[in-house]
């Protein structure tokens, strides 16, 4: 029995594993892939272009040779083509019918008679219709970061033509003998290594470093780490993403707030996709009001000088909370007030057609020093926030929002709730949005790698999560 119990408790763990909803998503489509293929080969040329072989000595008959300081150079890539591929989890990576030069220094000693010559120079062999072919696997590194690494390699050198300066055929035809046999091979399977060593290192490195966590102030994080290794398609690869974001002093800490179902999307047009759903925002804002971050207190000493004025309850203009309140002006002339705000329950964040939304509700307590509390009101503000992209971070801006007052509690008689309301709206028009806006303009880093650019992104924005598609550029080639 309790075996029994204790597989089934297995069971239920793995498919709450396997079906757990990711709050990021990134989707990079054939389009992407075939933009790859680019990539690969600027950073393929400059490899083959440095290869270096070693030396070979050998004899034959009365004949002995050395070449030697082998170098490559004018590599030709004509055709080059990358697709996903399925079953093997990867990507498979074409070079057709490319070419490339090898030269070299030679030093041959024979006999004649009962004389020993010597000869030397260079020659230049011209290599084409040189085919290879690397299969290229996405797996997962133990942090769940992606790991390239390539699976197989194979090659195949059509044909070759040597250029030498002198006129000793049977050197040419030495040499000959030597590019089918011995050196065919030796140049073919050293292409094979430097390809390889290019991804299973070089491409590899770049990979790993894509953002797995980022920061969101000093206090929070965002976890990027894959959930489950990637979706490959014959139109796609996906990766399913965490997007939990976290107090760092208690990251292992659960949270009451579980991933949706990610809304489809059917459109390949870009060669990226990022979809960012309401989990994220969710967590932020459970962590933020649980933590007791939702906090605003606005006074003379937390104001800069030329927003002071706000604080005052005798003024000769609107700018000031006497003037819109005027009981207060009445009551306490010439004084200044203080103002907190502090969030009451956890704010609603919601992704729909027409944007981001968020709800606060809140507590704005109006004090004066003289007298303490003098008005106390419950708040509901509703926040519409558009979404940007800036570099590799995402940022953003209110754009608008509205105000109902739930409650109002006040010891200087009564006020008009439509009074109360215009000196909060003021409030954060003047003073709150725009230190809102200063913060969501910093914004948060996007899982991508480096040097990764994005080239005219779109915003579409569904029930329940905002995508980003667009066309990127890679610009850590150097």
């Amino acid at each position: 029995m309790a075996r029994t119990i204790t597989l089934l408790m297995l069971c239920v763990a793995i498919g709450l594993t396997v079906t757990q909803n990711p709050g990021v998503k990134i989707r990079v489509t054939a389009k992407g892939v075939d933009y790859a293929k680019n990539v690969a080969r600027a950073s393929l040329v400059p490899l083959l272009n440095n290869i270096r072989l070693d030396d070979v000595e050998g004899r034959q008959g009365k004949t002995s040779y050395r070449l030697h300081n082998f170098r490559t150079s004018n590599v030709r890539i004509p055709n080059i083509n990358m697709h996903l591929n399925p079953g093997q989890r990867g990507l498979t990576l074409s070079l057709r019918n490319f070419g490339i030069d090898i030269h070299l220094d030679y030093r041959v000693s024979y006999r004649v008679l009962f004389a020993r010559l010597t000869n030397s120079g260079g020659v230049t062999v011209n290599f084409g219709q040189v085919d290879l072919t690397v299969t290229i696997g996405i797996d997962q590194f133990q942090d769940t970061s992606p790991k390239l690494v390539a699976r197989s390699c194979s090659g195949d050198i059509g044909h070759f033509n040597i250029h030498f300066h002198g006129r000793l055929a049977w050197l040419l035809n030495l040499l000959r003998g030597l590019f089918r046999g011995q050196l065919h091979n030796s140049i073919r399977n050293k292409i094979c290594e430097v390809v390889v060593n290019a991804v299973n290192n070089d491409a590899a490195n770049k990979l790993r470093r894509m953002t797995l966590e980022a920061d969101i102030g000093n206090n929070v994080g965002i976890d990027y780490r894959l959930l489950a290794p990637l979706l490959f398609t014959n139109n796609y690869l996906e990766l399913h993403q965490k997007g939990t974001v976290f107090w760092k002093a208690a990251r292992n800490d659960l949270l009451p707030v579980s991933p949706g179902a990610v809304p489809a999307w059917g459109d390949y047009s870009n060669m990226f996709y990022l979809w960012l759903t309401e989990y994220p925002l969710k967590s932020l804002a459970y962590i933020m009001h649980t933590r007791g971050r939702l906090q605003y207190s606005m006074t003379v000493n937390t104001l800069l000088e030329e927003r002071r004025d706000f604080l005052s309850t005798s003024c000769d203009d609107s700018l000031c909370v006497g003037f819109l309140i005027p009981k207060l002006s009445e009551e306490f002339p010439n004084s200044v007030v203080a103002l907190n705000i502090t969030s009451r329950k956890i704010p609603d964040v919601n992704i729909t057609t027409n944007g981001v939304g968020m709800t606060f509700y809140g507590t704005v307590d109006l004090s004066i020093p003289s007298a303490g509390s003098v008005l106390v009101a419950n708040v509901t503000v509703s926040f519409r926030i558009l979404a940007n992209v800036r570099n590799d971070r995402i940022v953003g801006h209110v754009n608008s929002f509205s105000t109902i007052i739930e409650s109002l509690h006040s010891v200087i008689g009564d006020v008009d709730l439509t009074v109360i309301n215009n000196a909060i709206e003021e409030g954060l028009t003047s003073i709150i949005i725009p230190e809102m806006n200063a913060v969501a303009d910093v914004g948060v880093k996007l899982p991508l790698i480096n040097d990764l650019v994005f080239q005219r992104p779109s915003f579409i924005y569904l029930d329940g999560a905002l995508i980003i598609g667009t066309d990127v550029q890679y610009q850590g080639i150097v």
